[in-house]
């Protein structure tokens, strides 16, 4: 069977809600990993409540409507971030070319990955927000390299 790269989608935005989570242990904290499904945030470690998203490599179109941006985000038809929901948003950059090697029978379904080369990002929710616009919805939003680079945490 041949599978897609966009198939690990999901997968791709579970491992960024783990990856912060580890990463928050690793600093020393306590984390829990709740997981995309519930509204804000998807890792509590006391009062920071982190909303993990995965970042998008711009196309070359992209990179010449926007120059210096090569990450996007995305989030369909979204407001801003609520701060009493979220606090931080962690913006995940995964390798171009990361490995999924899938193994499945006896009902059984087993994908492993490597994402050591992961670059984790951290930033406050109310500054994002301060890149969005505050009258509507949006679904994708382009972000300068250097921009990114100053909030690197991992």
């Amino acid at each position: 069977m041949e599978i897609e790269k966009s198939a690990y989608r999901p997968i791709r935005a579970y491992l960024a809600e783990y990856l912060v989570a580890a990463w928050r242990q690793a600093q020393g904290g306590n984390p829990t990993l709740l997981g995309g499904n519930q509204r804000g945030h998807d890792v509590q470690d006391g009062d920071m409540l982190i909303d993990a998203k995965v970042l998008i490599p711009t196309s070359a179109s992209e990179r010449r409507a926007w120059p210096g941006h090569d990450w996007k985000v995305t989030r369909d038809r979204h407001k801003l971030f609520d701060p009493v929901e979220t606090t931080h948003i962690a913006l995940v950059a995964f390798p171009d070319e990361m490995p999924f090697e899938t193994t499945a029978g006896s009902g059984r379904l087993s994908v492993t990955t490597s994402c050591t080369d992961a670059a984790i990002y951290l930033v406050f929710a109310e500054e994002l927000n301060g890149l969005l616009d505050p009258g509507g919805s949006w679904r994708v939003l382009p972000l300068e390299t250097s921009w990114l680079e100053r909030h690197r945490v991992q």
